[in-house]
């Protein structure tokens, strides 16, 4: 597998993408950083070129991108505003194409939930169509859009992981497909059993220890189970540190060493 970091999550610069924590991880072994496309979406050709100065320097490529789409745009509701939301992500898709990103992860709740009293169902096929529109866009781009689920204290709708990977299966289109985010899973209590819904369509996934949303540092039986089911599925991409930390070095040290040995680990059983 190869390990990587959500910089937004990690960030202290004023422009909130992170790119001064990537030496960091360089350092550490990280494998690449996951930017914020909201984030660079707002940024001058000039403020994204100083953004990525110390991300290029570090030698980590810019492999993934999370907060697809900002709130303003919404996508459910009597109100939903597709054309809109399809040119913003014509433009952002080509951007992550220039950096030379292959998944770009569509959580974004904030523009995917429906207005109150609108009907599920209703806001649900809203979101097909326009995940069915995206992936022609995605295609161009040689980009994967990876479909999170959340909890249900961030969105209204698509808020399990069995439920975002029958929503994949429905949309039905080759360049969406599926993300675990481990922290939303524990979160919601959903059983680990449910991860084998994700078989041949899991392409990314995000982690962070439930307490306060930090790096994991100690193994668990949750982690032990979700790399047990990772290992069933035959996954070997990309996993991102999602997660907040006082103290970035020490963290993404100790992070790192525990993943890694529960891959080994889980491996080696497969092997078997």
């Amino acid at each position: 597998m190869r390990y990587g970091c959500c910089l937004n999550w990690v960030a202290r610069g004023s422009d909130g993408t992170g790119a001064e924590a990537a030496p960091t991880l360089a350092k550490a072994g990280y494998d690449y950083v996951e930017l914020s496309m909201n984030h660079l979406m707002r940024l001058s050709a000039a403020e994204r070129e100083r953004v990525l100065t110390p991300i290029r320097d570090s030698g980590l490529p810019c492999e993934a991108c999370n907060n697809f789409l900002p709130p303003s745009l919404r996508l459910t509701g009597a109100n939903a505003d597709h054309v809109a939301a399809l040119a913003y992500a014509r433009e952002a898709l080509e951007l992550a194409r220039s950096l030379g990103i292959a998944t770009v992860v569509f959580g974004s709740g904030k523009a995917r939930n429906p207005p109150e009293g609108f009907p599920y169902e209703r806001a649900r096929d809203q979101l097909v169509s326009f995940a069915r529109a995206l992936d022609p866009m995605a295609a161009d781009n040689g980009i994967v859009i990876a479909m999170e689920h959340l909890n249900r204290g961030e969105s209204d709708v698509l808020t399990g992981f069995a439920e975002m990977a029958r929503f994949v299966r429905e949309t039905d289109r080759p360049h969406i497909r599926l993300l675990l985010d481990t922290w939303h899973l524990e979160l919601e209590k959903e059983p680990l059993e449910d991860l084998l819904q994700g078989a041949g369509l899991l392409v990314h996934t995000h982690t962070a220890r439930l307490a306060g949303r930090t790096w994991p540092q100690r193994n668990s039986p949750q982690l032990r189970g979700i790399f047990s089911a990772l290992s069933e599925l035959g996954y070997d991409g990309r996993m991102s540190i999602e997660a907040s930390t006082e103290n970035l070095d020490s963290d993404c040290r100790g992070t790192l060493a525990l993943l890694r040995s529960l891959e080994k680990e889980y491996t080696s059983r497969t092997a078997l």
